[in-house]
């Protein structure tokens, strides 16, 4: 029986319209010209195995089944008039649908999941809308495309933001200018609230790409937030927080190298007892940075190894009026209910981790620990039959900690992947985790074993 304000698929009823959407699409050229319909499909299922899952407490195991689906369509090329430049305007039209979610899970994520369920709508695998967008391009005769409505979108690495799959509302623009082949994108979003609540938050900025030798990218993205937040240690509201970055990419022969260094900068209002100055400046910076290798073996086979290297600066604590932990708002942090960053199972990105602390602080770190320092060097030899390994091992230590210890912990991690034509995947993973004194001061061990299937077309 359909549900009252959800979506039923009826085979009969939805067979006649959708042949005459199809049929109007191909016979009517004078209408739609060269459009073409694009339809993308995908699906994750995930089995996942905890074994002391928060760390420093008493141990908890947790096992699961996690889905991952996706659904897009698009109708691309679309022919326009009334442009005034050489080229023809075209739109593009698209849709995708998403749906996360525990297998048999009917109530609300628990910790330490909860912070990547807040990204999304709901989690309770059922379709919400990632992006619904239209896309010009070659607006008002100018080489540009230009994108409306909810829509996917990163800034760099994913260091500054990155919609990680939940998409975000507003306006991008991606244009060539006349000098050195460079590119220049501007955008404004305001991302969604999940808990359908007035948003306060609005992001914006530009970044300029120029080729060289490599490519350079600079990337200028702004925060204006009016909601209560925290900074220095104090409640704070009107926050204007800047973004600065350079990133350099190249891929040289066997060696690929991508870098990039941040910088935050800002200011906000103190909603409470006012600290010296009245007001609560940021002032942080951050690095990533990730090099590979490939060596080709016997019979032509190639091995990668690689090299990451992050950092993100921490509060200090001492500076009532100066928050110095590096943390935007939206940077890249998950993959479905999970996170994602370095460590399959500490997941750290230069200012947050898993931390077993994820709902008691905004790092995921013991309370006066901020800002993490990741080095890891992995391994992946030739396949064998088919089969490539991946061999990493990673160590974590805080920026700043108010305690004598900085050392968050180590990691080793393995995983087996076998694809079929780039289309379907299969993951076995594991990673041992061995906490350090700054998180334990009783060394525990925690473990991740993963068994992932996803296809694509």
């Amino acid at each position: 029986m359909p549900v009252p304000g959800f979506f039923c698929y009826d085979p009969v009823r939805m067979r006649r319209p959708l042949g005459i959407a199809l049929a109007a699409l191909v016979l009517a050229p004078p209408v739609f010209g060269a459009a073409r319909l694009d339809v993308s499909t995908a699906y994750k299922l995930r089995g996942v195995s905890y074994k002391n899952m928060h760390i420093s407490d008493p141990v908890q195991n947790k096992s699961f089944l996690s889905q991952n689906a996706r659904l897009g369509f698009a109708v691309r090329d679309i022919e326009l008039t009334g442009g005034s430049g050489p080229e023809p305007v075209t739109m593009d039209v698209a849709l995708s649908l998403r749906a996360v979610g525990v297998a048999g899970s009917t109530g609300p994520v628990l910790a330490p999941f909860d912070q990547a369920a807040q990204r999304y709508p709901n989690v309770e695998f059922m379709p919400f809308i990632e992006n619904a967008y239209l896309r010009a391009h070659g607006l008002f005769g100018y080489p540009m495309d230009v994108t409306m409505g909810q829509q996917a979108y990163t800034v760099g690495s994913g260091l500054l933001l990155s919609d990680d799959g939940a998409g975000l509302t507003g306006v991008s623009a991606r244009g060539s200018l006349p000098w050195w082949d460079m590119k220049l994108d501007g955008y404004i979003f305001q991302p969604r609230n999940h808990q359908m609540l007035a948003n306060s938050l609005t992001i914006f900025g530009a970044s300029l790409e120029v080729p060289s030798e490599g490519t350079w990218q600079f990337n200028q993205m702004f925060e204006r937030e009016l909601s209560q937040t925290m900074a220095a240690g104090v409640p704070v509201g009107r926050a204007t927080r800047s973004f600065t970055s350079a990133r350099y990419l190249i891929n040289f022969g066997p060696l690929f190298f991508d870098g990039e260094a941040a910088m935050q900068k800002g200011s906000a209002n103190p909603t409470g007892p006012a600290p010296i100055g009245n007001h609560v400046t940021y002032n942080s910076n951050a690095q990533v940075m990730r090099a590979k290798w490939k060596q080709s073996f016997f019979k032509g086979e190639e091995g990668i190894a690689r090299l990451t290297a992050a950092r993100g600066s921490g509060d200090s604590g001492g500076t009532g009026s100066t928050d110095e932990g590096f943390f935007p708002s939206y940077g890249h942090r998950f993959d479905g209910l999970e996170r994602s960053g370095f460590g399959d199972f500490f997941q750290a990105t230069p200012y947050d981790a898993f931390g077993g602390q994820s709902t008691s602080t905004a790092s995921g770190l013991p309370a006066g620990a901020s800002g993490i320092i990741s080095v890891g060097i992995g391994f992946t030899p030739p396949m064998y039959r088919g089969v490539a390994f991946d061999l990493d091992f990673w160590l974590f230590q805080a920026d700043r900690n108010v305690g004598p210890h900085r050392t968050l912990g180590h990691e080793y991690d393995l995983r087996a992947r076998y694809g079929f034509r780039d289309r379907f995947t299969v993951t076995l993973a594991g990673a041992l985790f061995t906490a350090g004194p700054a998180l334990a001061t009783n060394k525990n061990s925690s473990r991740r074993i993963m068994l992932e299937f996803s296809g694509r077309f």
